[in-house]
């Protein structure tokens, strides 16, 4: 129950046993037995309040009522659906780089069910962008189908907004920045990473990744494949060394089974938050 409610209830429950009280004096002047019957009547009334503190108790929104989590928590609240935005400095944001194949979305899921977090992808927000049959989706398709340059403008909206409409304050940002132009446009919203996950993986072992994950990609071919890891070390890993140099990159080797690079994974990420 909220600190509101808790105090609303005292209120309540005074008023109704001072009522109570004031009925009982009132009475004083009778005998004995008529004392007895008016204290009788008070500890009805009283009986009667407590009831009605009771119902109201249990009537109360389950949200006000509900028991802590663990750690002594509240349960988090959604405070984009309550009507509150949450401001973009009260964000935790964590930009999760690597090349392709190098188990990004693996760890990502594994970080979402054990924190509370929110897993965004720049590349699955701009799919659906340009699926959702607006004027702007459909200006983003007809770009990338030209093979024109997505505006990074675009893409840091979609970020912006997926974030506030989530209501919560903890994010995992999935390929992106994928550039230097990305990560300027990113940076002028006044927004900044709290540290850079970086999975390091040789290109070996993510080429057979991803020619085994059979997912029906038409990019997971050896040629296009191969395309993809170019454009990685060009456009990537010089944002990688940008952090780094703001001793902002936690870089994790990628090279092994997933539960032992998520173990390392939680390390680097609670150390990353301190």
């Amino acid at each position: 129950m909220s600190f509101r409610s808790v105090t609303w209830v005292s209120r309540q429950l005074r008023s109704a046993l001072q009522g109570s009280t004031a009925a009982a004096l009132q009475r004083d002047s009778a005998s004995l037995a008529s004392q007895q019957v008016t204290w009788s009547r008070m500890s009805f009334g009283a009986g009667l309040a407590a009831a009605g503190l009771a119902t109201f108790v249990t009537s109360l929104p389950q949200a006000d009522c509900a028991p802590a989590m663990e750690k002594g928590q509240a349960p988090p609240i959604n405070l984009a659906k309550a009507g509150f935005a949450v401001p973009k400095t009260s964000r935790k944001i964590v930009f999760v780089l690597g090349g392709p194949g190098s188990g990004k979305g693996t760890q990502c899921s594994r970080l979402v069910a054990e924190y509370d977090l929110v897993h965004l992808s720049a590349g699955d927000l701009l799919r659906a962008h340009m699926k959702s049959g607006t004027t702007d989706g459909q200006m983003v398709a007809d770009m990338i189908k030209n093979g024109q340059i997505v505006p990074s403008y675009v893409t840091v909206n979609l970020l912006d907004k997926a974030m506030a409409d989530s209501g919560k304050t903890q994010f995992l940002i999935d390929g992106f920045p994928r550039n230097e132009e990305n990560r300027a446009a990113f940076e002028k919203t006044g927004m900044e990473p709290e540290f850079i996950l970086f999975f390091n993986c040789p290109e070996a072992v993510m080429e057979k990744r991803l020619m085994g994950r059979n997912e029906g990609r038409t990019d997971d071919n050896a040629e296009t494949i191969r395309k993809r890891f170019k454009v990685f070390l060009e456009s990537s890993m010089p944002i990688i060394d940008y952090y780094n140099k703001q001793g902002k990159v936690r870089k994790v080797d990628a090279d092994r089974d997933p539960s032992t690079v998520f173990s390392e994974v939680r390390k680097l990420f609670e150390q990353g938050f301190e």
